[in-house]
């Protein structure tokens, strides 16, 4: 996939797609997995939270699907002030009432080129 491509899916291959694009980035390094929280990105090899000043967001991908607005995913591609790379899982709109102002900085799609649209045709 180049960025800025859309590509258009049935929903069976929207699970495909984010784990072709998850592949691509563990091919890169992005290996370390976390996990959103209120404050921090958890990261589970390192045990230990991540506050936002801490990471950078290098690429955001959106995976849509019309029919389902619940399984729409954000898979960012993120790198540590102090080195090693990760990615994170998101639901999209979920929990963001639980999120801080910081956090909700650091995840903005700001390069709207590298996001990744995967809409369902059914």
């Amino acid at each position: 996939m180049k960025k800025g491509e859309m590509i258009t899916v049935d929903a069976a291959n929207m699970n495909l797609f984010l784990t072709e694009t998850l592949n691509v980035l563990k091919r890169r390094d992005y290996s370390m997995k976390f996990r959103r929280e209120s404050t921090c990105l958890y990261c589970y090899e390192l045990h230990t939270r991540i506050m936002p000043e801490d990471f950078t967001v290098d690429e955001s991908y959106y995976f849509e699907e019309i029919f389902n607005p619940d399984a729409n995913r954000m898979l960012y591609a993120i790198s540590l002030s102090k080195g090693g790379k990760g990615f994170l899982i998101d639901s999209c709109n979920v929990y963001m009432d639980n999120i801080s102002h910081d956090m909700i900085e650091k995840l903005q799609v700001n390069d709207l080129r590298s996001v990744r649209t995967i809409k369902q045709t059914n």
